[in-house]
Protein backbone atom coordinates (compact mmCIF):
# COMPACT_ATOMS: atom_id res chain seq x y z
CA UNK A 1 0.00 0.00 0.00
CA UNK A 2 1.41 3.49 -0.59
CA UNK A 3 2.81 5.34 1.85
CA UNK A 4 2.70 9.37 -0.13
CA UNK A 5 0.15 11.11 2.11
CA UNK A 6 -1.80 13.83 1.00
CA UNK A 7 0.36 17.03 1.03
CA UNK A 8 -2.47 19.61 0.21
CA UNK A 9 -3.91 18.82 3.67
CA UNK A 10 -0.94 20.41 5.68
CA UNK A 11 -0.48 22.79 3.41
CA UNK A 12 -0.89 26.14 4.42
CA UNK A 13 -0.56 29.61 1.93
CA UNK A 14 1.25 32.47 3.89
CA UNK A 15 1.42 35.44 1.51
CA UNK A 16 4.45 37.25 1.73
CA UNK A 17 3.05 41.00 1.42
CA UNK A 18 -0.86 39.92 2.16
CA UNK A 19 -1.84 43.76 3.14
CA UNK A 20 -0.52 45.97 0.36
CA UNK A 21 1.03 49.11 2.04
CA UNK A 22 -0.47 51.16 -0.89
CA UNK A 23 1.79 54.62 -1.71
CA UNK A 24 -0.27 57.10 -3.16
CA UNK A 25 -0.05 60.64 -3.58
CA UNK A 26 -2.54 62.75 -2.02
CA UNK A 27 -5.22 63.57 -4.18
CA UNK A 28 -5.10 66.94 -3.78
CA UNK A 29 -1.80 67.27 -5.24
CA UNK A 30 -2.29 64.70 -7.51
CA UNK A 31 -5.17 67.20 -9.20
CA UNK A 32 -2.59 70.10 -9.25
CA UNK A 33 -1.07 67.77 -11.80
CA UNK A 34 -3.28 66.92 -13.93
CA UNK A 35 -3.48 69.21 -17.15
CA UNK A 36 -7.27 68.63 -16.49
CA UNK A 37 -9.51 70.44 -14.16
CA UNK A 38 -12.49 69.74 -12.04
CA UNK A 39 -15.30 72.34 -13.60
CA UNK A 40 -18.70 70.46 -11.89
CA UNK A 41 -19.84 72.82 -8.90
CA UNK A 42 -21.94 69.58 -7.52
CA UNK A 43 -18.47 67.75 -7.85
CA UNK A 44 -16.25 69.95 -6.37
CA UNK A 45 -17.94 70.93 -3.53
CA UNK A 46 -18.25 67.94 -1.66
CA UNK A 47 -14.73 66.87 -3.04
CA UNK A 48 -13.18 69.62 -0.96
CA UNK A 49 -15.25 69.00 2.54
CA UNK A 50 -13.30 65.20 1.82
CA UNK A 51 -10.44 66.93 1.98
CA UNK A 52 -10.95 68.60 4.59
CA UNK A 53 -12.22 65.38 6.46
CA UNK A 54 -8.84 63.29 4.83
CA UNK A 55 -6.30 66.23 6.69
CA UNK A 56 -8.08 65.46 9.84
CA UNK A 57 -8.44 62.09 9.29
CA UNK A 58 -11.98 61.65 9.61
CA UNK A 59 -11.92 58.76 6.96
CA UNK A 60 -15.65 58.29 7.54
CA UNK A 61 -17.43 61.76 6.78
CA UNK A 62 -14.58 62.00 4.09
CA UNK A 63 -16.05 58.77 2.22
CA UNK A 64 -19.51 60.40 3.19
CA UNK A 65 -18.36 63.18 1.31
CA UNK A 66 -16.75 61.73 -1.75
CA UNK A 67 -19.85 59.70 -2.23
CA UNK A 68 -21.83 62.63 -2.63
CA UNK A 69 -19.39 63.75 -5.52
CA UNK A 70 -19.82 60.44 -6.98
CA UNK A 71 -23.43 60.24 -7.42
CA UNK A 72 -23.88 63.11 -9.45
CA UNK A 73 -24.91 61.95 -12.84
CA UNK A 74 -23.34 64.70 -15.13
CA UNK A 75 -19.41 64.93 -14.72
CA UNK A 76 -16.51 64.18 -16.80
CA UNK A 77 -14.14 61.52 -17.48
CA UNK A 78 -11.29 62.96 -15.24
CA UNK A 79 -13.70 64.13 -12.39
CA UNK A 80 -14.64 60.58 -12.53
CA UNK A 81 -11.46 59.94 -11.94
CA UNK A 82 -10.55 61.98 -9.45
CA UNK A 83 -13.32 60.77 -7.54
CA UNK A 84 -12.13 57.45 -7.69
CA UNK A 85 -8.57 58.47 -6.39
CA UNK A 86 -10.35 60.01 -3.45
CA UNK A 87 -12.23 56.96 -2.63
CA UNK A 88 -9.53 54.71 -3.05
CA UNK A 89 -7.46 56.31 -0.95
CA UNK A 90 -9.71 56.56 1.67
CA UNK A 91 -10.93 53.04 1.19
CA UNK A 92 -7.14 51.91 2.01
CA UNK A 93 -7.09 54.02 5.12
CA UNK A 94 -10.23 52.30 6.69
CA UNK A 95 -8.81 48.66 5.22
CA UNK A 96 -11.97 48.49 3.33
CA UNK A 97 -9.72 46.41 0.90
CA UNK A 98 -12.75 44.71 -0.87
CA UNK A 99 -14.29 48.22 -1.64
CA UNK A 100 -10.97 49.62 -2.90
CA UNK A 101 -10.10 46.45 -5.42
CA UNK A 102 -12.63 47.63 -7.80
CA UNK A 103 -12.13 51.23 -7.61
CA UNK A 104 -7.83 50.74 -8.28
CA UNK A 105 -8.85 48.54 -11.10
CA UNK A 106 -11.05 50.95 -12.43
CA UNK A 107 -8.44 53.90 -12.38
CA UNK A 108 -6.41 51.68 -14.23
CA UNK A 109 -8.97 50.63 -16.65
CA UNK A 110 -9.60 54.50 -17.35
CA UNK A 111 -5.62 54.88 -18.64
CA UNK A 112 -5.74 58.01 -16.39
CA UNK A 113 -3.17 56.98 -14.19
CA UNK A 114 0.12 58.35 -14.57
CA UNK A 115 2.31 56.46 -16.48
CA UNK A 116 4.88 56.12 -13.15
CA UNK A 117 2.41 54.78 -10.96
CA UNK A 118 0.93 52.49 -13.41
CA UNK A 119 2.97 49.47 -12.52
CA UNK A 120 2.75 50.06 -8.62
CA UNK A 121 -0.61 50.02 -9.09
CA UNK A 122 -1.26 46.64 -10.91
CA UNK A 123 0.70 44.87 -8.03
CA UNK A 124 -1.95 46.97 -5.49
CA UNK A 125 -4.84 45.83 -7.34
CA UNK A 126 -3.42 41.75 -7.56
CA UNK A 127 -2.25 42.23 -3.48
CA UNK A 128 -5.90 43.57 -3.06
CA UNK A 129 -8.30 41.46 -5.39
CA UNK A 130 -5.98 38.28 -3.17
CA UNK A 131 -6.66 39.83 0.15
CA UNK A 132 -9.99 39.54 -0.30
CA UNK A 133 -9.40 35.86 -1.90
CA UNK A 134 -10.80 37.02 -5.15
CA UNK A 135 -8.06 35.21 -6.59
CA UNK A 136 -9.30 34.58 -10.10
CA UNK A 137 -8.79 39.16 -10.14
CA UNK A 138 -5.88 38.49 -8.08
CA UNK A 139 -4.39 36.06 -10.88
CA UNK A 140 -5.30 38.69 -13.81
CA UNK A 141 -3.31 41.38 -12.19
CA UNK A 142 -0.45 39.58 -11.36
CA UNK A 143 0.14 38.52 -14.39
CA UNK A 144 -0.30 41.91 -16.61
CA UNK A 145 2.17 42.89 -13.92
CA UNK A 146 4.22 39.55 -15.01
CA UNK A 147 3.82 39.96 -18.44
CA UNK A 148 5.99 43.58 -17.99
CA UNK A 149 8.33 42.39 -14.85
CA UNK A 150 8.90 38.62 -15.48
CA UNK A 151 10.34 36.18 -12.89
CA UNK A 152 9.78 38.86 -10.30
CA UNK A 153 9.29 36.83 -6.69
CA UNK A 154 6.64 38.66 -4.90
CA UNK A 155 4.14 38.74 -8.04
CA UNK A 156 5.28 35.24 -9.14
CA UNK A 157 4.17 33.77 -5.57
CA UNK A 158 0.95 35.56 -5.97
CA UNK A 159 0.10 34.46 -8.73
CA UNK A 160 1.37 30.52 -7.87
CA UNK A 161 -0.92 30.47 -4.90
CA UNK A 162 -4.16 32.45 -6.98
CA UNK A 163 -3.61 29.30 -9.38
CA UNK A 164 -3.60 26.95 -6.33
CA UNK A 165 -6.51 27.95 -4.67
CA UNK A 166 -8.49 28.64 -7.84
CA UNK A 167 -7.93 24.74 -9.09
CA UNK A 168 -5.48 25.31 -11.30
CA UNK A 169 -2.81 22.80 -10.41
CA UNK A 170 -1.04 22.53 -13.54
CA UNK A 171 -0.77 26.48 -13.86
CA UNK A 172 0.38 26.91 -10.21
CA UNK A 173 2.89 23.90 -9.93
CA UNK A 174 4.62 25.23 -13.01
CA UNK A 175 4.42 29.09 -11.51
CA UNK A 176 6.03 28.09 -8.85
CA UNK A 177 8.51 25.92 -9.82
CA UNK A 178 10.07 29.06 -12.01
CA UNK A 179 10.04 31.12 -8.62
CA UNK A 180 12.30 27.97 -6.67
CA UNK A 181 14.26 28.12 -9.36
CA UNK A 182 15.30 31.47 -9.60
CA UNK A 183 15.72 31.56 -6.36
CA UNK A 184 18.27 28.71 -6.92
CA UNK A 185 20.06 30.78 -9.52
CA UNK A 186 20.23 33.84 -7.56
CA UNK A 187 21.88 31.34 -4.87
CA UNK A 188 18.69 31.48 -2.30
CA UNK A 189 17.05 28.65 -0.26
CA UNK A 190 13.39 28.39 -1.49
CA UNK A 191 11.24 28.45 0.79
CA UNK A 192 9.20 25.23 2.06
CA UNK A 193 6.14 26.71 1.13
CA UNK A 194 6.73 27.00 -2.41
CA UNK A 195 8.04 23.66 -2.73
CA UNK A 196 4.83 22.71 -0.75
CA UNK A 197 2.43 24.10 -3.42
CA UNK A 198 4.11 22.62 -6.19
CA UNK A 199 4.19 19.38 -4.19
CA UNK A 200 0.55 19.05 -3.12
CA UNK A 201 -0.61 20.08 -7.58
CA UNK A 202 1.64 16.97 -8.61
CA UNK A 203 -0.62 15.16 -6.11
CA UNK A 204 -3.55 16.81 -6.95
CA UNK A 205 -2.89 15.92 -10.56
CA UNK A 206 -1.95 12.27 -9.57
CA UNK A 207 1.86 12.80 -11.30
CA UNK A 208 4.13 10.73 -8.90
CA UNK A 209 7.23 11.75 -11.10
CA UNK A 210 5.89 15.22 -10.35
CA UNK A 211 5.93 14.55 -6.59
CA UNK A 212 9.11 12.72 -6.63
CA UNK A 213 10.94 15.79 -8.26
CA UNK A 214 9.03 17.98 -5.91
CA UNK A 215 10.28 15.81 -2.77
CA UNK A 216 13.58 15.95 -4.21
CA UNK A 217 13.95 19.41 -4.05
CA UNK A 218 12.20 18.86 -0.02
CA UNK A 219 14.54 16.86 1.15
CA UNK A 220 17.62 18.82 -0.56
CA UNK A 221 16.27 21.90 1.70
CA UNK A 222 14.37 20.83 4.21
CA UNK A 223 15.38 17.04 5.02
CA UNK A 224 12.59 16.01 7.41
CA UNK A 225 11.99 12.30 8.16
CA UNK A 226 8.29 12.38 6.47
CA UNK A 227 9.71 14.03 3.16
CA UNK A 228 12.55 11.45 2.93
CA UNK A 229 9.80 8.81 3.57
CA UNK A 230 7.36 9.63 0.68
CA UNK A 231 10.53 10.33 -1.67
CA UNK A 232 11.71 6.71 -1.19
CA UNK A 233 8.90 5.07 -0.60
CA UNK A 234 7.71 6.42 -4.51
CA UNK A 235 11.86 5.60 -6.27
CA UNK A 236 11.63 1.88 -4.20
CA UNK A 237 8.30 1.26 -5.60
CA UNK A 238 9.88 1.79 -9.31
CA UNK A 239 13.45 -0.31 -8.47
CA UNK A 240 14.39 -2.72 -11.10
CA UNK A 241 15.50 -6.08 -9.32
CA UNK A 242 16.58 -7.40 -5.25
CA UNK A 243 19.69 -5.56 -5.40
CA UNK A 244 18.40 -1.86 -6.18
CA UNK A 245 15.72 -2.48 -3.87
CA UNK A 246 18.47 -3.39 -1.23
CA UNK A 247 19.91 0.11 -2.18
CA UNK A 248 16.78 2.13 -1.27
CA UNK A 249 16.29 0.21 2.00
CA UNK A 250 20.19 1.42 2.20
CA UNK A 251 19.53 5.17 1.85
CA UNK A 252 16.23 4.70 4.19
CA UNK A 253 18.85 3.14 7.10
CA UNK A 254 20.58 6.24 6.52
CA UNK A 255 18.25 8.97 6.65
CA UNK A 256 16.60 7.07 9.33
CA UNK A 257 13.07 6.80 8.17
CA UNK A 258 13.38 2.62 7.56
CA UNK A 259 11.29 2.05 10.29
CA UNK A 260 8.50 -0.79 9.32
CA UNK A 261 9.21 -4.48 10.37
CA UNK A 262 8.41 -5.77 7.05
CA UNK A 263 11.23 -3.31 5.67
CA UNK A 264 13.78 -4.12 8.24
CA UNK A 265 13.03 -8.26 7.91
CA UNK A 266 13.03 -7.53 3.54
CA UNK A 267 16.23 -5.70 3.83
CA UNK A 268 18.17 -8.17 5.87
CA UNK A 269 16.98 -10.87 3.70
CA UNK A 270 17.76 -8.59 0.56
CA UNK A 271 21.35 -8.21 2.45
CA UNK A 272 22.19 -11.89 2.89
CA UNK A 273 21.05 -12.86 -0.76
CA UNK A 274 23.28 -9.98 -1.89
CA UNK A 275 26.32 -11.67 0.43
CA UNK A 276 27.05 -8.84 2.88
CA UNK A 277 25.42 -10.97 6.10
CA UNK A 278 26.73 -7.82 8.32
CA UNK A 279 24.53 -5.74 6.74
CA UNK A 280 21.71 -8.02 7.81
CA UNK A 281 22.80 -8.32 11.12
CA UNK A 282 23.11 -4.87 11.97
CA UNK A 283 19.77 -3.72 10.94
CA UNK A 284 18.14 -6.66 12.72
CA UNK A 285 20.30 -5.66 15.96
CA UNK A 286 18.84 -1.96 15.76
CA UNK A 287 15.64 -2.87 15.02
CA UNK A 288 15.39 -5.53 18.08
CA UNK A 289 17.49 -1.90 19.78
CA UNK A 290 14.57 -0.12 18.60
CA UNK A 291 11.72 -2.41 19.59
CA UNK A 292 10.20 -2.93 16.23
CA UNK A 293 11.51 -6.31 16.15
CA UNK A 294 10.47 -7.60 19.26
CA UNK A 295 6.99 -9.19 19.60
CA UNK A 296 5.24 -10.50 22.46
CA UNK A 297 3.69 -13.09 20.02
CA UNK A 298 6.23 -16.23 20.14
CA UNK A 299 6.21 -17.00 16.69
CA UNK A 300 6.78 -14.21 15.44
CA UNK A 301 9.80 -13.52 17.57
CA UNK A 302 10.82 -16.35 16.89
CA UNK A 303 11.14 -15.99 13.29
CA UNK A 304 13.28 -12.33 14.43
CA UNK A 305 15.51 -14.37 16.75
CA UNK A 306 16.19 -17.00 13.65
CA UNK A 307 16.59 -14.28 11.31
CA UNK A 308 19.33 -12.40 13.60
CA UNK A 309 21.27 -15.51 14.23
CA UNK A 310 21.35 -16.81 11.38
CA UNK A 311 22.89 -13.09 9.50
CA UNK A 312 25.31 -13.52 12.95
CA UNK A 313 26.20 -16.79 11.92
CA UNK A 314 27.07 -16.00 8.04
CA UNK A 315 28.76 -12.96 9.20
CA UNK A 316 31.28 -14.43 11.51
CA UNK A 317 31.87 -16.89 8.67
CA UNK A 318 32.69 -14.39 6.35
CA UNK A 319 34.45 -12.18 8.60
CA UNK A 320 36.85 -15.50 8.95
CA UNK A 321 37.40 -15.56 5.53
CA UNK A 322 38.26 -11.64 4.59
CA UNK A 323 41.35 -12.18 4.83
CA UNK A 324 41.40 -15.12 2.17
CA UNK A 325 39.32 -12.97 0.05
CA UNK A 326 41.29 -10.16 -0.17
CA UNK A 327 43.99 -12.09 -1.29
CA UNK A 328 42.57 -13.44 -4.15
CA UNK A 329 40.64 -10.57 -5.08
CA UNK A 330 44.39 -8.64 -5.53
CA UNK A 331 45.42 -11.52 -7.77
CA UNK A 332 42.45 -11.73 -9.89
CA UNK A 333 42.38 -10.00 -13.15
CA UNK A 334 38.83 -8.93 -12.99
CA UNK A 335 37.63 -5.90 -10.91
CA UNK A 336 34.53 -7.46 -9.93
CA UNK A 337 36.58 -9.73 -7.04
CA UNK A 338 37.46 -6.14 -5.55
CA UNK A 339 34.78 -4.57 -5.93
CA UNK A 340 32.62 -7.39 -4.34
CA UNK A 341 35.62 -7.22 -1.36
CA UNK A 342 35.07 -3.90 -1.05
CA UNK A 343 31.16 -4.11 -0.43
CA UNK A 344 32.27 -6.55 1.84
CA UNK A 345 34.17 -4.43 4.03
CA UNK A 346 31.71 -1.86 3.94
CA UNK A 347 29.05 -4.13 5.62
CA UNK A 348 31.45 -4.09 8.26
CA UNK A 349 32.33 -0.62 8.96
CA UNK A 350 35.86 -0.76 7.68
CA UNK A 351 35.33 2.02 5.79
CA UNK A 352 39.17 2.66 4.47
CA UNK A 353 39.52 -0.38 3.47
CA UNK A 354 36.46 -0.28 1.48
CA UNK A 355 37.57 2.35 -0.09
CA UNK A 356 40.66 0.99 -1.32
CA UNK A 357 39.55 -1.83 -2.61
CA UNK A 358 36.23 0.03 -4.31
CA UNK A 359 38.36 2.57 -5.79
CA UNK A 360 40.68 0.04 -7.09
CA UNK A 361 38.15 -2.53 -8.34
CA UNK A 362 36.19 0.07 -10.41
CA UNK A 363 39.05 1.14 -12.29
CA UNK A 364 39.76 -2.78 -13.67
CA UNK A 365 37.21 -4.02 -16.74
CA UNK A 366 34.88 -7.40 -15.70
CA UNK A 367 32.91 -5.12 -13.07
CA UNK A 368 29.50 -6.93 -13.01
CA UNK A 369 27.44 -3.73 -12.92
CA UNK A 370 30.00 -0.33 -12.26
CA UNK A 371 27.17 1.78 -11.81
CA UNK A 372 26.12 -0.26 -8.46
CA UNK A 373 30.01 -0.40 -7.44
CA UNK A 374 30.31 3.40 -7.95
CA UNK A 375 27.34 4.02 -5.56
CA UNK A 376 28.76 1.80 -3.26
CA UNK A 377 31.92 4.08 -3.19
CA UNK A 378 30.04 7.13 -3.06
CA UNK A 379 28.58 5.38 0.04
CA UNK A 380 31.78 4.69 1.60
CA UNK A 381 33.05 8.00 1.21
CA UNK A 382 29.90 9.33 2.36
CA UNK A 383 30.48 7.75 5.62
CA UNK A 384 34.12 8.42 5.92
CA UNK A 385 32.94 11.89 5.54
CA UNK A 386 34.29 12.99 2.27
CA UNK A 387 30.99 14.32 1.12
CA UNK A 388 32.79 16.10 -2.63
CA UNK A 389 34.33 12.22 -2.96
CA UNK A 390 30.96 10.98 -2.77
CA UNK A 391 29.59 12.99 -4.98
CA UNK A 392 32.06 12.33 -7.37
CA UNK A 393 31.55 8.80 -7.60
CA UNK A 394 27.36 9.39 -7.40
CA UNK A 395 27.74 11.01 -9.82
CA UNK A 396 29.92 9.00 -12.32
CA UNK A 397 26.63 6.68 -12.55
CA UNK A 398 26.07 7.24 -15.88
CA UNK A 399 22.55 9.67 -16.87
CA UNK A 400 20.94 6.27 -18.78
CA UNK A 401 21.29 3.76 -15.57
CA UNK A 402 18.73 1.73 -14.13
CA UNK A 403 20.73 3.27 -10.87
CA UNK A 404 20.41 7.23 -11.93
CA UNK A 405 17.72 7.99 -9.77
CA UNK A 406 19.39 6.00 -6.51
CA UNK A 407 22.62 7.64 -7.53
CA UNK A 408 20.82 11.33 -7.49
CA UNK A 409 19.15 10.78 -4.35
CA UNK A 410 22.34 10.08 -2.65
CA UNK A 411 23.65 13.04 -4.07
CA UNK A 412 20.83 15.06 -2.36
CA UNK A 413 21.85 13.19 0.66
CA UNK A 414 25.57 14.68 0.50
CA UNK A 415 24.04 18.05 0.60
CA UNK A 416 21.61 17.45 3.38
CA UNK A 417 23.52 15.55 5.34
Amino acid sequence: MTRVRSFAVALSLALGAAVPAVSLLAPAAQAAEQERKITTKAVATPLKAAQEAMQKKQWDTALSEIRKAAAVEKKTPFEAYQIDEFMGYVLIQQKKFGEAAPVFERMLNSGMVPAEQVDERTKTVAQLYFQVKDYGKAAQWARKWLEKHPNTEDMGILLGQSQYLLNDFKGAAATMTNVINNAEKAGRKPDENWIQIVMSSHFKLDNRDGIGEALKKMVRYYPKDEYWENLLDIYRRKAQGDRMTLGYYRLMNEVGVLKDKGDMVEMAQLAMDAGVPGEAQEVVQKGMNAGTLKSGDKTEQGRYDRLLAGAKKQSDLDKAELGQLAAAAEKSTSGQALVALGQAYLSYGEIDKAIAALQKGVGMPGVTDIDEAQISLGIAYLKKGQKDQARKAFDAVKNDSKWNDLADLWVIRTQSA
